[in-house]
């Protein structure tokens, strides 16, 4: 069942909160002022990237978890090593007492850990950039040079997307956050773009997030044992999955097929009672429960699991 009153009220239960909002509003504005007086740069060439300035953001499925605000400072010398970027930024950041004792070092940024808060712990990492001939700018990941990037245009593609786009993008990170470890689950830059290709336009949030993951599916389904490209819509030379480790892709491309297959039900579903529980065994209990009362749906196999009566699944994603 579509549900429309229920994905209403788990698309508002999974946005930023006001503490979050007001978190990163306050982030930014001390960091923008003082990156634009230490760097001697213009407004302009700091700004936000990301899921924040992507419209995109969700608020961590629980409060151990993490929320970020990706930022970029464009006004380091073309000349200098990707290195020498990122060792003159946290100098500069190093300036600040408040700043200094916020530093971690991070392989392509700088970033600045916050205390955490009701809704999770929240940090804000900051990219050296320089001007580049191929892309408007290029970033630094350390030890491994410069890379072509155009964030500014890729934040405008995600905007052009309408909202049903920026809906669908957030309850699958949610399905993401739930039912994937933190270290192995697919990057959002790729899963938003996914979304981007399927997601159907005007349709519903249930239909949407069906179209996605029926259209996850079938695209990734000639590549068992490979990675498929896919290439950013606002760079279509950088290749988003060029990193992605083999078996982080496989584990990714069965989850698909298994939330496929669990979200084709929970839409067909006769009853309300059984589409609540299967849309909360796909998303988890930020989705509203159903009526009382309603027949109980047992699990869900794997795919590829053998069915033999009196006997359960030995393991279950979606318990």
């Amino acid at each position: 069942m579509r549900l429309s009153n229920a994905f209403a009220e788990f698309h508002e239960r999974i946005q930023l909160g006001e503490i979050p909002e007001g978190k990163i509003t306050s982030a930014w504005s001390r960091l923008q002022s003082y990156l634009l007086t230490e760097l001697a740069i213009s407004q302009i060439e700091v700004f936000v990237q990301g899921s924040y300035a992507n419209n995109t953001a969700v608020k961590p499925p629980t409060s151990g978890r993490e929320y970020d605000l990706d930022t970029v400072a464009v006004g380091f010398d073309s000349d200098s090593s990707e290195n020498a970027a990122l060792e003159r930024l946290e100098e500069t950041l190093s300036r600040d007492a408040d700043y200094r004792k916020r530093i971690e070092r991070r392989v392509p940024c700088i970033r600045l850990r916050y205390a955490g808060d009701g809704e999770g712990r929240f940090h804000v990492d900051v990219v050296p950039a320089r001007h580049g001939h191929a892309a408007p700018i290029q970033v630094p990941r350390r030890d491994e040079g410069w890379h072509d990037s155009d964030p500014r245009a890729y934040t405008t593609w995600c905007l052009s997307q309408g909202p049903q786009f920026s809906r669908t993008v957030r309850m699958l990170k949610r399905w993401r956050d739930v039912q994937q470890s933190e270290r192995r689950k697919v990057k959002s830059i790729v899963l938003q773009v996914l979304v981007g290709r399927f997601h159907g336009g005007g349709a519903g949030d249930a239909e949407s997030v069906v179209a996605v993951l029926a259209g996850i599916e079938e695209l990734l389904e000639p590549f068992p044992n490979s990675v498929p490209p896919v290439p950013n819509p606002a760079l279509l030379a950088e290749d988003l999955t060029a990193r992605w480790p083999i078996t982080d892709y496989q584990d990714f491309r069965r989850e698909v097929s298994e939330a496929n297959a669990l979200a084709h039900n929970a839409l067909s579903a006769q009853t309300e009672g059984e589409s609540h529980q299967l849309w909360r065994r796909l998303f988890g209990p930020d989705f509203p429960e159903g009526p009382k009362g309603g027949k109980e749906v047992p699990p869900t196999p794997p795919p590829g699991y053998e069915r033999t009566p009196q006997s359960a699944p030995k393991r279950e994603r979606y318990a």
